[in-house]
């Protein structure tokens, strides 16, 4: 890496862009982070600094993006001067600061200063660069086949877009509404000269150690290495990134391994969209990934967190793909099989949205009344693999009768989710 400095947001946002790669997790801060951070913004006097953390990026090089597709509408940014990088450490926190920068500006009429400057000059140097006065390049956001990317534009910075209505909502998008409704309720009750305090503070006196990863360095491996501080990386989050990465281990042609990482972001678009579907029902990520797990490879309970330990550890290895021990076909089939079972996952928690008869709703109710047991990953297998609905009836009339008898009746406690709960 390079020397460490540490700098506050003002000095970082000179003259660069910053784009989270499509191997990073989404926003991840609920609101007892959102709490912390707006507590220690809070009691920072106003002529201290306050460490933040560390911020760790990755330059982008012209010449690597010049012909990829999703970066063609930000190449004026390189003409006019500025420089891109990659957030690999430090995205959660970053993300916050702009979306509470935003929220403070949005209180600010177009005509008003603040701190020393135009409102205008705040917005070109953290939020967005317009070009003829039509285009906008931002200056911070995801890269553009991420699904949080379209809704942080529209949503979150309140800008117009063609493709906003083409990508579904997460429990990460969940999270960048909820953090913006939080700004949003603590600056109401504030004035003009809080405000102004607020943003300096944001601006001037948070300090980050910034490093800038140097070439020789491998990006996904720093990634999971780094990014286990703060609200730590799911299982599933992590899974993302070994996938993108072995993705570029394969013994394949470019074509082949790029459309290998399309698909794999494409599966965990699909999965975090079902996951946070129902609002008010959100579904545990390492759960699903977890029960999967036990429906696709095997059960083993000989140690905590064991079905992580295989997957990142034993099975999607770089040593196996190097070995030639793991295939692009392997690969494929198991997160198209993460594909399809999320749906069905989604609906066993969810049954009133499905398209089941009536008589599996009601047999999914009643399992849910007398209790779920051991059987919501073959419940998933069924759902995922059969499409006649007497089987699938006599089925879970079979776990419920089950169920029933061995813990309702004989009083027996159910070992399944001793690890993870539904």
């Amino acid at each position: 890496m390079s020397d460490t400095k540490l700098l506050s947001l003002s000095e970082i946002f000179n003259n660069k862009i910053f784009r989270i790669p499509d191997f990073q997790r989404g926003y991840s801060w609920e609101e007892r982070q959102l709490e912390d951070f707006w507590e220690d913004i809070q009691n920072l006097s106003p002529n201290k600094i306050h460490y933040i953390g560390l911020l760790t990026v990755e330059p982008i090089k012209e010449s690597d993006i010049l012909n990829i597709e999703k970066w063609k509408d930000d190449l004026w940014l390189f003409k006019k001067g500025l420089s891109a990088y990659y957030v690999i450490d430090g995205q959660q926190r970053l993300t916050t600061l702009i979306i509470l920068l935003h929220e403070i500006l949005r209180t600010f009429s177009d005509d008003k200063g603040i701190n020393y400057g135009q409102k205008s000059e705040w917005i070109d140097r953290f939020l967005y660069r317009s070009y003829n006065s039509i285009y906008k390049s931002f200056v911070f956001g995801y890269e553009k086949d991420n699904p949080s990317d379209e809704y942080f534009k529209t949503k979150i910075l309140e800008q117009e877009s063609s493709t906003a209505d083409k990508y579904p909502e997460t429990l990460y998008t969940a999270n960048l509404m909820f953090a913006k409704k939080y700004f949003a309720k603590k600056l109401k009750v504030l004035n003009k000269e809080s405000k102004e305090s607020i943003f300096d503070k944001v601006i001037n006196r948070l300090k980050f150690n910034y490093y800038e990863i140097d070439d020789s360095l491998d990006v996904y491996v720093t990634f999971e290495t780094m990014n286990n501080r703060g609200k730590s990386l799911s299982h599933l989050e992590l899974l993302k990134n070994r996938l993108i990465y072995l993705s570029t281990l394969l013994h394949e042609d470019d074509e082949t391994k790029g459309r290998l990482r399309r698909d794999i972001n494409e599966t965990w678009k699909t999965i975090y969209e079902y996951l946070g579907k129902n609002k008010d029902n959100p579904l545990d990520d390492d759960t699903f990934l977890f029960n999967h797990w036990i429906m696709y490879f095997t059960y083993d309970r000989s140690q905590s967190d064991v079905y992580a330990e295989f997957l990142l550890k034993k099975k999607f290895t770089s040593k196996n793909v190097l070995c030639n021990k793991i295939s692009i076909e392997e690969i494929k089939a198991y997160i198209d099989s993460l594909s399809k079972c999320v749906k069905q996952w989604f609906y066993i928690f969810n049954i009133q949205y499905s398209s089941y008869s009536s008589r599996i709703k009601e047999h999914i109710q009643k399992l849910e009344r007398v209790g779920w047991g051991a059987f919501p990953p073959m419940i998933m297998a069924v759902f995922t693999k059969e499409s006649n609905e007497d089987l699938i009836w006599d089925f879970l009339d079979a776990c419920e009768r089950f169920n029933f008898l061995v813990f309702a009746i004989s009083h027996r406690a159910s070992r399944y989710c001793s690890k993870k709960c539904v």
